[in-house]
């Protein structure tokens, strides 16, 4: 077992990422079910009212919502992280320097504060990504190369565990 499962900081991340999948899945179906928006003053309701008028507000909507069933279900925290991230810079600016209003003072920094920690949290598995110099890997061959390196790791874990014994 890993140094990082045996932590009781995983707790911390685990609620942590069930409470923003929920909050993004609290939002979105607010939205999908009564198309209820907050009332947002200034350049930033105007913004958001243009964004709605063609369509991308309800698209971001429902990539919310799929985000936030990713991160409730553990499943491509990765991906649900990465996509959220601009709609979450989005909302951070928005709310701290266009708005600044004291709802928005709040979740404004909370929603990147959550999105950035998370993306901290699970840092380790973009290692491969900010290397300098790679080659070019097809999607398949990744995935061959990450079920025999999973592989490696299972019988060096058994062997471990055997000598254990």
């Amino acid at each position: 077992m890993s140094r990082d499962a045996q932590s009781p900081w995983r707790y911390v991340v685990a609620w942590l990422r069930i409470y923003y999948g929920a909050n993004l899945i609290y939002s979105s179906v607010r939205y999908i079910a009564t198309g209820f928006i907050p009332e947002i003053p200034g350049a930033a309701g105007v913004y958001v009212d243009a964004a709605k008028a063609i369509y991308i507000y309800q698209g971001i909507k429902f990539l919310e919502c799929f985000c936030g069933i990713l991160l409730v279900t553990n499943r491509n925290v990765l991906l649900a992280l990465v996509l959220e991230m601009p709609t979450t810079f989005n909302i951070f600016w928005m709310n701290t320097f266009i708005v600044g209003t004291p709802r928005q003072l709040f979740s404004g920094p909370q929603e990147l504060l959550m999105n950035v920690s998370l993306l901290l949290a699970y840092g380790g598995h973009y290692a491969t990504i900010l290397q300098a110099k790679v080659e070019p890997v097809w999607l398949w061959d990744g995935w061959k190369t990450l079920v025999r390196a999973r592989e490696r790791a299972g019988a060096l874990q058994g062997g471990v565990q055997q000598a254990d014994a």
